[in-house]
């Protein structure tokens, strides 16, 4: 089987550092961005020409940032936000249903689905509850990243919450 992965997101914070290290670990990597470049396909291009046959795992790692301090939190904004992971999520879920070559997909999302509780610890068995904007995002999201399920493919959604680099701390 290749090793090629495919990612969404993959000039952005996290996405580029795992880009580094699958590429460091003998994975042939492939970006999605809205700029076309070396090693890279566009968004317009996955959804004309779908994913690339040679690849193998697709991870999404896409989402405007939402601790952006030069961003005002305006509706416009939020359009954003929800755009730049339940939209894409989306497209890469239909692209691959038809690339029968992708064995796993890899969707990275959001905490915010789950209440704040000084008490609660969450896992992958307690479910999501629609209790603000951010919630409702996570939810969308996590529905558009399933809507790729299928018995040959894995699908894996990993909440993360924020990410931080010490490097440039």
């Amino acid at each position: 089987m290749s090793k090629h992965t495919l990612i969404g997101g993959g000039t952005g914070f996290i996405g580029s550092h795992l880009s580094k290290h699958l590429a460091k670990n003998g994975y042939e990597v492939t970006v999605i961005s809205r700029m076309p470049g070396p090693k890279r396909i566009t968004w317009h291009e996955l959804e004309k020409q779908g994913i690339p046959s040679s690849v193998s795992s697709v991870v999404n790692a896409t989402g405007q940032n939402v601790l952006d301090p030069s961003r005002r939190w305006t509706p416009g904004f939020q359009q954003n936000v929800w755009n730049s992971r339940v939209n894409s999520s989306k497209t890469l879920s239909q692209a691959i249903q038809a690339a029968p070559q992708v064995k796993s997909f890899v969707n990275l999302c959001g905490v915010s689905l789950y209440p704040p509780s000084e008490t609660k610890t969450y896992t992958e068995d307690d479910q999501g509850v629609n209790y603000d904007y951010m919630s409702s995002l996570c939810l969308a999201w996590e529905e558009a990243a399933r809507s790729g399920d299928s018995k040959d493919k894995c699908v894996a959604l990993c909440a993360l919450a924020l990410s931080l680099d010490a490097t440039t701390a």
